[in-house]
């Protein structure tokens, strides 16, 4: 049985196991301070566990059930505000020239799907920020409500 717990500030998927008797946990992987279950860290959970025959659907389904917004308090918001900024200026430094020619050689068959994957991850951001800015938060709201909103999430893969 597959499942998202959290220990400190730090999600981790874990999965029990039964041996000899006893129960042992088997960390699976570590979700950060998102209990978020993306594509990319389930094909690694596959390749690493091929073994486990787990129903993604359900564990994700337990995790959002489980797991509030982080931006129910204002604490998320602040780490979201960090992240920006980080991002902001690791796309600053980002020369899309240089990767590529890293890619090809390092891995030249790889090399311009790993190109478009940058590519395309950068335009769902870009998508995923204009559908914010474009339904900002009215000023002078009432207190108790999260910044939390409808806008459909997209995994990075998509």
């Amino acid at each position: 049985m597959a499942f998202v717990r959290k220990k400190g500030k730090s999600f981790y998927l874990v999965h029990n196991v039964r041996e000899n008797g006893h129960v042992r946990q088997v960390h699976l992987a570590c979700l950060g301070n998102r209990p978020r279950l993306s594509d990319e860290i389930l094909e690694q959970v596959r390749q690493a566990h091929p073994q486990l025959q787990i129903d993604w659907e359900a564990v994700r389904a337990r995790a959002a059930e489980t797991f509030t917004s982080p931006f129910a308090e204002p604490d998320g918001a602040l780490l979201l505000l960090r992240a920006m900024r980080t991002l902001r200026q690791d796309l600053e430094e980002l020369d899309l020239e240089s990767v590529r020619r890293q890619w090809r050689e390092r891995a030249p068959e790889e090399a311009e799907a790993r190109v478009e994957e940058l590519l395309a991850g950068m335009e769902a951001l870009r998508t995923q920020l204009e559908a914010k800015l474009r339904r900002p938060p009215a000023s002078g709201k009432a207190g108790g409500e999260t910044l939390h909103s409808e806008t459909p999430q997209r995994d990075a893969g998509d």
